[in-house]
């Protein structure tokens, strides 16, 4: 059977020669592992690369089954020459990457999620302002999808954003609340949309802080329990 989607690529894992396994995010199918067979390594590399953005048409032996999907045709959406040029970039769509693949597991299509992917891919390509801090503000919003949004009732009186609520209070425990100046900085970005990254001000050392922080909290309302390969590299980035 012969289906039409867009996918956004995940991971590969080479099977053969001439062939690889593709994790990616499917617009119809939600998360889900296809086979890619390409003649050459050229091919394979300009398609297949993270957070490329491709329609393709997919084989299934079965409409309903386990069997893999197998990629029969496969056509790039825009060759983003930026994410692949630029190594802070580069960097942040590997935390993506990452990110994506420890805290998605749905196998049924959301459009919510997919327009957010499509939408934080082709600005992370074109912007030149605020590039450090797009993957702060993309996994504080990845929550939001992942339906853990914190809310945001920042003020004076309620400076701790409290990690097992999801909202800010009075009351401050060190292993449920972030500090007063990452609370600042959650408050700050979820304030802030993603065409004006360049508007969140801090350093090098409270990005770092909060980026650990902000995974913390993912993991605390997700399944995500190991440390994220890609975050030393963003660290020593944008230190």
């Amino acid at each position: 059977m012969l289906s039409k989607s867009r996918i956004i690529v995940l991971h590969t894992i080479k099977h053969s020669d001439s062939g690889m396994v593709v994790q990616c995010y499917s617009e119809t199918r939600g998360r889900i592992a296809c086979y890619f067979f390409a003649k050459g390594k050229q091919l394979r590399s300009t398609m297949m690369f993270p957070l490329s953005i491709l329609d393709v048409v997919l084989f299934s032996r079965h409409q309903e089954g386990s069997s893999m999907p197998v990629i029969k045709e496969a056509v790039q959406i825009s060759q983003f020459y930026n994410l692949k040029t630029d190594i802070r970039k580069g960097a942040i769509s590997l935390f993506m990457c990452e990110l994506l693949l420890k805290t998605v597991r749905e196998s049924s299509p959301d459009a919510s999620m997919f327009a957010f992917l499509s939408n934080s891919i082709l600005l992370l390509d074109t912007i030149e302002d605020g590039v450090e801090n797009f993957h702060l503000h993309f996994a504080v919003n990845l929550c939001k999808i992942l339906g853990y949004m914190p809310e945001d009732n920042y003020s004076e009186a309620t400076p701790h954003f409290n990690v097992g609520r999801g909202t800010f209070s009075g009351d401050y425990t060190d292993t449920l609340c972030f500090l007063p100046e990452d609370s600042r900085l959650l408050h700050q970005i979820l304030s802030t949309p993603l065409t004006a990254l360049e508007n969140i001000k801090c350093n090098g050392e409270s990005r770092n802080r909060f980026l650990g922080r902000i995974i913390d909290y993912l993991s605390f309302h997700t399944s995500l329990r190991t440390e994220l390969k890609s975050l030393p590299i963003l660290r020593e980035l944008f230190f």
